[in-house]
């Protein structure tokens, strides 16, 4: 996130890598990266640095309370710490475990925190790939962690279900379009932009449903799904390596929740991750569902932030902007 949660102090977050990870700081910076998790990095008496990761209970996308939240947090990053430490798949980048062989720890009621080695990257964008090459690697690199699910134990991890985070919500703001809305600057303009969509989005979501039942249907053949491996996630370091981040999103899935971002009209050569895998054939259903999915899980959630108190800040800024996109269903997304 670009701004600084106001609701947490630094010192928190260094007495909390003071007990529970031994990392004595010497300087804990805000660093404004990303769009779901706050950042910091710290720089350690010794000389080290480390990547320190921050996300909010209460708003995050992966359960309907803070305790659901972290729950599931903490089963995605173990399972990045069993991709990395098991699979042996350096590329992964996955948390510090703390002297409890904890991969996260509650900070307080709406906070947890994670500690990543901190990464000299280029810089990268969500979005495509920028050249070929970049994509045809990722494509290796999560192949290689589809294959891993053979080797390592799901029995923990967060089944993928297709249902859209904050969609009830959703609905109740698609039923609220005639009222005004009053609970800050992006709020009157969100409920004029549903209300001119509103037909559309109801009949994408009845679309959507039937699509998900089908892809839902079986499980055979589902793998450790990443969630997100778009181009700022799948980054390369200074020295040359491409290396996979933010593994919150981990899921038991099926693997076009992955490729889907990876495969696309404009880049349909997918060969190479066939090679990888010997998969010879990808569910077009599949593919469909989680694009579309993609789009309604973001609609659904910065219309949930446009409903509660906001001001005019740089991430609410940024949320209107992709709601207008993804409400206008833009095929670049």
């Amino acid at each position: 996130m670009k701004t600084q949660p106001k609701d947490l102090e630094s010192k928190a977050i260094a007495l909390a890598l003071s007990e529970h990870w031994n990392i004595e700081c010497s300087s804990l910076c805000y660093a404004p990266l990303g769009f779901g998790s706050h950042h910091w990095v710290a720089d350690t008496i010794d000389g080290q640095k480390w990547f320190v990761t921050v996300d909010g209970l209460q708003a995050h996308y992966s359960g309907d309370s803070a305790d659901a939240s972290f729950n599931t947090l903490t089963s995605a990053f173990q399972m990045a710490v069993l991709l990395r430490d098991v699979a042996n798949l350096p590329f992964v980048i996955a948390p510090l475990v703390d002297a409890s062989g904890r991969a996260i720890v509650r900070l307080s009621d709406h906070f947890a925190i994670a500690v990543f080695p901190y990464l000299d990257v280029e810089s990268s964008e969500f979005g495509e790939f920028r050249n070929q090459s970049d994509r045809l690697e990722a494509m290796v690199r999560i192949g290689e962690v589809h294959n891993a699910t053979s080797d390592i134990s799901v029995t923990s991890l967060r089944r993928n279900t297709l249902a859209i985070p904050n969609r009830a919500g959703l609905l109740v703001a698609l039923g609220s379009i005639d009222t005004a809305w009053s609970a800050g600057p992006y709020s009157e303009p969100a409920r004029q932009l549903l209300r001119q969509h509103a037909s559309t989005l109801l009949k994408r979501l009845d679309d959507f449903d039937d699509l998900a039942k089908s892809v839902m249907g079986s499980r055979s053949g589902w793998v450790i799904s990443h969630g997100e491996p778009h181009a700022g996630n799948v980054i390369r370091t200074r020295t040359g390596e491409l290396v996979v981040v933010d593994w919150d999103t981990v899921a038991y899935a099926p693997r076009e929740r992955d490729l889907w971002m990876m495969v696309n009209e404009s880049n349909s050569d997918w060969s190479i991750y066939r090679d990888v895998t010997g998969i010879e054939s990808l569910s077009t259903p599949a593919m469909a569902a989680y694009r579309i999915y993609w789009d309604l899980s973001e609609i659904a959630i910065y219309v949930s932030w446009c409903l509660k108190p906001h001001e005019r800040t740089d991430e609410m800024e940024i949320a209107w902007t992709r709601l207008q996109e993804y409400v206008a269903f833009n095929p670049s997304h």
